[in-house]
């Protein structure tokens, strides 16, 4: 097993691993999408994430080369140029706009908006938080792959690069084992909040 730092050649099969790790989302939000539309929407949400400035940490087989998982988190410290991120990659992000506009329905569209007003209004803080954290913004095992360590091993390779920094995350309230792997390894919750699929709680994990 090699894990290595992801670049934007591992942004599609990335794409897969969220599309088999979370079908409830993939089917509140996408049910009844052509397959080649909802990889190349997903992949190119991934991009976006790529040239703006997130970090991405992945696990490949070293005799295949396959990516069996993956960590995506940002920080405003270690990580200070998202403005001449966008500068930057402004051309590609607005391909990127045209090609969202091309492949989200109206429907999904208004489904995503409303989740993430819904998330928004419901988020409820049980502490004061800093005014500036990092954060986990995605991390996923193949499900064939998992209950290996796996997931551990990213979070850590996540976490050791932001060592210095507040970091924070969402986990549904029901993911056992996820809640456990981010309480061991130093987060504790912080608030809640909801959207179209139900809770969430919120965690941080404190400089």
């Amino acid at each position: 097993m090699v894990f290595e730092n992801g670049s934007i050649q591992h942004l599609k099969p990335i794409a897969k691993i969220y599309r088999e790790a979370f079908p409830e989302s993939i089917q509140l939000f996408f049910a009844g999408k052509d397959p080649g539309k909802l990889l190349r929407l997903l992949t190119n949400a991934f991009t976006f994430l790529y040239l703006t400035g997130a970090r991405f940490v992945i696990a490949r087989r070293a005799d295949s080369g396959q990516v069996l998982g993956y960590c995506v988190y940002s920080s405003p410290t270690r990580h200070p140029g998202h403005a001449s991120c966008l500068w930057k990659n402004l051309g590609q992000i607005m391909k990127l706009a045209l090609a969202f506009l091309r492949d989200l329905h109206f429907t999904e569209l208004v489904k995503l908006t409303a989740n993430a007003i819904q998330m928004r209004f419901h988020r409820r803080v049980d502490q004061r938080l800093p005014r500036r954290c990092s954060r986990i913004i995605s991390i996923a095992v193949r499900p064939a792959a998992q209950g290996h360590g796996i997931g551990k091993e990213l979070l850590t390779r996540a976490l050791k690069e932001l060592s210095a920094e507040n970091v924070t995350l969402n986990v549904r309230p029901d993911n056992a084992a996820a809640f456990r792997l981010y309480q061991n390894t130093g987060f504790s919750v912080c608030g809640s909040s909801k959207d179209l699929q139900g809770p969430w709680l919120m965690m941080i994990r404190r400089a």
